[in-house]
């Protein structure tokens, strides 16, 4: 039942010289740049860490410039050197603070709990109608 008509010799022409002048506009393809990625060290990440409420590898990858799963990991090392503690979290994100901060949130619990609070007087108010 047919197939694709021939095309004309005109035609035939402006495809031919199309693909002459594609082929030699054709930009050169660029090398590929492999980007070093250079971590923080250590001393740095834990200077940063003492100054910080909380730490999540969003934070860090700003901070350092570096990518989120380098952060991950970093503070997961972090994490196993007991210098950073695991808050809360999922798979995609993860809370940390740094264990100095969390001694010092616990002690101050424990001051607002040893301060003896004075009992109030409760006082029968008249009700008028």
């Amino acid at each position: 039942m047919g197939g694709a008509k021939k095309p004309r010799l005109s035609q035939l022409e402006k495809k031919i010289t199309k693909s002459k002048e594609e082929g030699e506009k054709q930009p050169q393809k660029r090398e590929k740049l492999v980007s070093d990625v250079v971590s923080p060290s250590i001393e740095e990440l834990i200077e940063f860490a003492r100054t910080q409420r909380y730490l999540t590898p969003f934070v860090i990858s700003e901070k350092f410039g570096i990518r989120l799963s380098i952060a991950k990991q970093t503070l997961n090392r972090l994490a196993e050197m007991k210098l950073v503690k695991l808050v809360s979290g999922n798979s995609k994100l993860r809370i940390f603070t740094p264990i100095e901060v969390v001694a010092e949130q616990a002690k101050s619990s424990e001051e607002h709990k040893e301060k003896p609070t004075a009992p109030k007087k409760k006082t029968k108010q008249s009700k008028t109608t």
